[in-house]
Protein backbone atom coordinates (compact mmCIF):
# COMPACT_ATOMS: atom_id res chain seq x y z
CA UNK A 1 0.00 0.00 0.00
CA UNK A 2 1.38 3.46 -0.87
CA UNK A 3 2.43 5.58 2.09
CA UNK A 4 1.79 9.31 2.43
CA UNK A 5 5.38 9.84 1.28
CA UNK A 6 4.66 7.83 -1.88
CA UNK A 7 1.88 10.25 -2.75
CA UNK A 8 4.08 13.34 -2.80
CA UNK A 9 7.15 14.43 -4.67
CA UNK A 10 10.33 16.22 -3.61
CA UNK A 11 9.83 18.20 -0.38
CA UNK A 12 6.07 17.57 -0.54
CA UNK A 13 5.60 18.91 -4.07
CA UNK A 14 2.65 17.59 -6.05
CA UNK A 15 3.58 14.73 -8.36
CA UNK A 16 2.93 15.40 -12.03
CA UNK A 17 3.58 13.75 -15.38
CA UNK A 18 4.06 15.18 -18.85
CA UNK A 19 4.47 13.46 -22.21
CA UNK A 20 6.63 14.54 -25.13
CA UNK A 21 4.73 12.89 -27.98
CA UNK A 22 6.97 12.78 -31.04
CA UNK A 23 6.80 11.71 -34.68
CA UNK A 24 8.73 11.96 -37.92
CA UNK A 25 7.24 14.82 -39.97
CA UNK A 26 7.79 15.88 -43.55
CA UNK A 27 10.50 18.34 -42.46
CA UNK A 28 11.96 16.28 -39.62
CA UNK A 29 11.21 15.62 -35.97
CA UNK A 30 7.94 17.03 -34.59
CA UNK A 31 6.48 17.20 -31.09
CA UNK A 32 2.87 17.71 -30.01
CA UNK A 33 2.35 20.91 -28.00
CA UNK A 34 -0.60 22.93 -26.81
CA UNK A 35 -1.15 26.50 -25.69
CA UNK A 36 -2.97 26.51 -22.36
CA UNK A 37 -6.06 28.69 -22.07
CA UNK A 38 -5.68 31.97 -20.20
CA UNK A 39 -8.06 30.85 -17.44
CA UNK A 40 -5.87 27.96 -16.25
CA UNK A 41 -4.62 28.27 -12.68
CA UNK A 42 -1.16 26.98 -13.55
CA UNK A 43 0.90 27.93 -16.63
CA UNK A 44 -1.88 29.97 -18.25
CA UNK A 45 -1.06 30.99 -21.82
CA UNK A 46 2.07 28.85 -21.90
CA UNK A 47 2.98 26.43 -24.67
CA UNK A 48 3.42 23.05 -22.98
CA UNK A 49 3.41 19.31 -23.55
CA UNK A 50 0.31 17.31 -22.52
CA UNK A 51 0.40 16.59 -18.83
CA UNK A 52 -0.87 17.37 -15.37
CA UNK A 53 -0.97 16.38 -11.72
CA UNK A 54 -1.23 12.82 -10.48
CA UNK A 55 -4.75 11.87 -9.41
CA UNK A 56 -5.00 9.78 -6.19
CA UNK A 57 -6.80 7.20 -8.33
CA UNK A 58 -3.67 6.81 -10.48
CA UNK A 59 -2.09 4.88 -7.61
CA UNK A 60 -2.61 1.11 -7.51
CA UNK A 61 -5.51 -0.27 -5.43
CA UNK A 62 -5.01 -1.75 -1.96
CA UNK A 63 -5.25 -5.25 -3.41
CA UNK A 64 -2.72 -4.97 -6.21
CA UNK A 65 -1.44 -7.41 -8.77
CA UNK A 66 1.48 -5.60 -10.39
CA UNK A 67 0.52 -7.03 -13.80
CA UNK A 68 -3.08 -5.92 -13.52
CA UNK A 69 -3.92 -3.34 -16.22
CA UNK A 70 -0.20 -3.09 -17.04
CA UNK A 71 1.74 -4.43 -20.04
CA UNK A 72 5.41 -3.96 -20.84
CA UNK A 73 8.40 -3.49 -18.53
CA UNK A 74 7.31 -4.25 -14.96
CA UNK A 75 6.38 -1.60 -12.44
CA UNK A 76 9.47 -2.48 -10.42
CA UNK A 77 11.87 -2.11 -13.37
CA UNK A 78 10.14 1.14 -14.33
CA UNK A 79 10.50 2.40 -10.75
CA UNK A 80 14.23 1.60 -10.78
CA UNK A 81 14.65 3.49 -14.04
CA UNK A 82 12.82 6.51 -12.60
CA UNK A 83 14.41 6.40 -9.17
CA UNK A 84 11.09 6.10 -7.35
CA UNK A 85 9.02 3.58 -5.42
CA UNK A 86 6.85 1.16 -7.38
CA UNK A 87 3.74 2.99 -6.17
CA UNK A 88 4.96 6.32 -7.52
CA UNK A 89 6.03 4.70 -10.78
CA UNK A 90 2.57 3.19 -11.23
CA UNK A 91 0.86 6.49 -10.48
CA UNK A 92 3.14 8.51 -12.77
CA UNK A 93 2.76 6.13 -15.72
CA UNK A 94 -1.02 6.05 -15.26
CA UNK A 95 -1.08 9.85 -15.00
CA UNK A 96 1.00 10.16 -18.18
CA UNK A 97 -1.30 7.80 -20.12
CA UNK A 98 -4.40 9.51 -18.76
CA UNK A 99 -3.28 13.08 -19.40
CA UNK A 100 -2.11 12.25 -22.93
CA UNK A 101 -5.49 10.70 -23.70
CA UNK A 102 -7.41 13.59 -22.14
CA UNK A 103 -5.44 16.34 -23.86
CA UNK A 104 -4.31 14.81 -27.16
CA UNK A 105 -6.73 11.93 -27.78
CA UNK A 106 -3.86 9.44 -27.90
CA UNK A 107 -4.26 6.24 -25.87
CA UNK A 108 -1.14 4.21 -25.06
CA UNK A 109 -2.87 0.90 -24.41
CA UNK A 110 -3.43 -2.62 -25.73
CA UNK A 111 -6.46 -4.89 -25.90
CA UNK A 112 -6.65 -8.11 -23.87
CA UNK A 113 -5.49 -10.10 -26.91
CA UNK A 114 -2.29 -8.05 -27.08
CA UNK A 115 -3.20 -5.94 -30.11
CA UNK A 116 -2.50 -2.22 -29.79
CA UNK A 117 -5.25 0.38 -29.75
CA UNK A 118 -5.15 1.58 -33.35
CA UNK A 119 -8.11 3.96 -33.11
CA UNK A 120 -8.92 5.82 -29.89
CA UNK A 121 -12.05 7.58 -31.16
CA UNK A 122 -14.44 4.85 -29.88
CA UNK A 123 -13.35 5.86 -26.38
CA UNK A 124 -14.17 9.56 -26.79
CA UNK A 125 -16.95 9.35 -24.20
CA UNK A 126 -14.52 7.95 -21.66
CA UNK A 127 -12.05 10.67 -22.59
CA UNK A 128 -14.56 13.35 -21.63
CA UNK A 129 -15.39 11.49 -18.42
CA UNK A 130 -11.71 11.35 -17.52
CA UNK A 131 -11.30 15.08 -18.10
CA UNK A 132 -14.28 15.82 -15.83
CA UNK A 133 -12.99 13.32 -13.22
CA UNK A 134 -16.17 11.22 -13.43
CA UNK A 135 -14.01 8.21 -14.27
CA UNK A 136 -10.48 7.16 -13.40
CA UNK A 137 -8.09 5.61 -15.89
CA UNK A 138 -8.49 2.33 -13.99
CA UNK A 139 -12.26 2.50 -14.63
CA UNK A 140 -11.71 3.07 -18.35
CA UNK A 141 -9.19 0.25 -18.66
CA UNK A 142 -11.35 -2.27 -16.80
CA UNK A 143 -14.56 -1.38 -18.64
CA UNK A 144 -12.86 -1.76 -22.03
CA UNK A 145 -10.57 -4.72 -21.22
CA UNK A 146 -7.42 -2.68 -21.85
CA UNK A 147 -3.95 -2.37 -20.32
CA UNK A 148 -1.51 0.53 -20.35
CA UNK A 149 1.69 -0.02 -22.35
CA UNK A 150 4.62 0.98 -20.21
CA UNK A 151 6.98 0.13 -23.08
CA UNK A 152 5.64 3.12 -25.01
CA UNK A 153 6.79 5.58 -22.34
CA UNK A 154 10.50 6.34 -21.95
CA UNK A 155 11.51 8.32 -18.82
CA UNK A 156 13.16 11.49 -20.12
CA UNK A 157 13.53 14.17 -17.43
CA UNK A 158 12.43 15.33 -13.98
CA UNK A 159 11.94 18.94 -12.94
CA UNK A 160 10.96 20.31 -9.54
CA UNK A 161 9.70 23.88 -9.35
CA UNK A 162 6.78 26.20 -8.81
CA UNK A 163 4.25 27.70 -11.19
CA UNK A 164 3.54 31.43 -11.32
CA UNK A 165 0.68 30.82 -8.88
CA UNK A 166 3.13 29.36 -6.36
CA UNK A 167 2.16 25.69 -6.62
CA UNK A 168 5.09 23.28 -6.35
CA UNK A 169 5.31 20.38 -8.80
CA UNK A 170 7.65 17.42 -9.07
CA UNK A 171 7.17 16.62 -12.75
CA UNK A 172 8.38 13.49 -14.50
CA UNK A 173 8.59 13.71 -18.28
CA UNK A 174 8.22 10.78 -20.65
CA UNK A 175 8.93 10.36 -24.36
CA UNK A 176 6.31 8.57 -26.46
CA UNK A 177 6.11 7.91 -30.18
CA UNK A 178 2.75 8.68 -31.79
CA UNK A 179 1.01 5.26 -32.16
CA UNK A 180 0.41 4.13 -35.72
CA UNK A 181 -3.21 4.63 -36.78
CA UNK A 182 -4.22 7.01 -33.98
CA UNK A 183 -5.12 10.58 -34.91
CA UNK A 184 -3.93 13.17 -32.41
CA UNK A 185 -6.23 16.12 -31.70
CA UNK A 186 -6.45 19.13 -29.42
CA UNK A 187 -10.07 18.62 -28.36
CA UNK A 188 -9.57 19.64 -24.74
CA UNK A 189 -10.95 22.49 -22.66
CA UNK A 190 -7.47 23.20 -21.32
CA UNK A 191 -5.93 24.32 -24.62
CA UNK A 192 -6.71 27.21 -26.94
CA UNK A 193 -4.52 25.76 -29.68
CA UNK A 194 -2.52 22.59 -30.29
CA UNK A 195 -0.55 20.88 -33.01
CA UNK A 196 2.61 19.22 -34.29
CA UNK A 197 5.63 21.51 -34.53
CA UNK A 198 9.38 21.26 -34.91
CA UNK A 199 11.27 21.74 -31.61
CA UNK A 200 13.62 24.13 -33.44
CA UNK A 201 10.69 26.16 -34.76
CA UNK A 202 9.19 26.39 -31.28
CA UNK A 203 12.49 27.65 -29.87
CA UNK A 204 12.75 30.22 -32.64
CA UNK A 205 9.17 31.30 -31.89
CA UNK A 206 10.16 31.76 -28.26
CA UNK A 207 13.19 33.87 -29.22
CA UNK A 208 11.10 36.30 -31.25
CA UNK A 209 8.34 36.52 -28.64
CA UNK A 210 5.65 34.45 -30.37
CA UNK A 211 5.76 31.47 -28.00
CA UNK A 212 5.66 31.48 -24.20
CA UNK A 213 7.69 28.77 -22.48
CA UNK A 214 8.59 27.82 -18.92
CA UNK A 215 12.11 26.58 -18.25
CA UNK A 216 11.36 22.81 -18.18
CA UNK A 217 9.62 23.00 -21.58
CA UNK A 218 12.39 25.18 -23.00
CA UNK A 219 15.08 22.81 -21.74
CA UNK A 220 13.39 19.72 -23.13
CA UNK A 221 12.77 21.36 -26.50
CA UNK A 222 16.46 22.29 -26.54
CA UNK A 223 17.28 18.62 -26.01
CA UNK A 224 14.87 17.43 -28.72
CA UNK A 225 16.26 19.99 -31.17
CA UNK A 226 19.55 18.08 -31.21
CA UNK A 227 18.02 15.30 -33.30
CA UNK A 228 16.33 14.98 -36.68
CA UNK A 229 14.34 11.74 -36.36
CA UNK A 230 12.44 9.69 -33.82
CA UNK A 231 14.96 6.86 -34.05
CA UNK A 232 17.79 9.27 -33.20
CA UNK A 233 15.90 10.57 -30.16
CA UNK A 234 15.11 7.10 -28.84
CA UNK A 235 18.66 5.83 -29.34
CA UNK A 236 20.17 8.86 -27.61
CA UNK A 237 17.74 8.95 -24.67
CA UNK A 238 17.42 5.27 -23.85
CA UNK A 239 19.28 5.95 -20.60
CA UNK A 240 18.42 9.62 -20.15
CA UNK A 241 19.34 11.22 -16.83
CA UNK A 242 16.15 11.55 -14.78
CA UNK A 243 17.73 12.90 -11.62
CA UNK A 244 15.71 15.93 -10.51
CA UNK A 245 16.50 19.46 -11.61
CA UNK A 246 15.45 21.50 -8.59
CA UNK A 247 14.54 25.15 -8.99
CA UNK A 248 15.67 27.43 -11.79
CA UNK A 249 19.09 26.38 -13.19
CA UNK A 250 20.12 30.00 -13.74
CA UNK A 251 23.85 29.19 -13.71
CA UNK A 252 23.63 26.33 -16.20
CA UNK A 253 25.25 27.60 -19.43
CA UNK A 254 22.86 25.51 -21.54
CA UNK A 255 20.00 27.74 -20.45
CA UNK A 256 21.74 31.10 -20.51
CA UNK A 257 19.50 32.41 -23.29
CA UNK A 258 16.35 31.60 -21.35
CA UNK A 259 17.39 33.56 -18.29
CA UNK A 260 19.36 36.40 -19.86
CA UNK A 261 17.89 37.26 -23.27
CA UNK A 262 15.45 40.16 -23.09
CA UNK A 263 12.46 39.30 -25.27
CA UNK A 264 9.37 41.21 -26.32
CA UNK A 265 6.13 39.28 -25.93
CA UNK A 266 4.49 39.67 -29.36
CA UNK A 267 1.61 37.25 -28.80
CA UNK A 268 -1.63 38.93 -29.78
CA UNK A 269 0.00 41.54 -32.00
CA UNK A 270 -1.81 42.12 -35.33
Amino acid sequence: MPTSEDQHGFNGARLAATVLLIRDGAQGLEVWVQERVSTMRNYAGMTVFPGGGVDPRDFPPKVWNSGDLWAGPSVISTARRMGTTKYKAHALVFAAVRELFEEAGTLLAIHSDGTPVADATPYHGERLALESHRLSLTDVLRENDLKVRSDLLTPFARWVGSSASGNMFDTFSFLAVAPEGQETDGDTSEASDAGWLSPRLLLEGWRVGLVRLVIPTYAQLLELARWNTVSEVLAATELADVSPVIGDPVEDPRYRDFFHIKRLDRIGEP
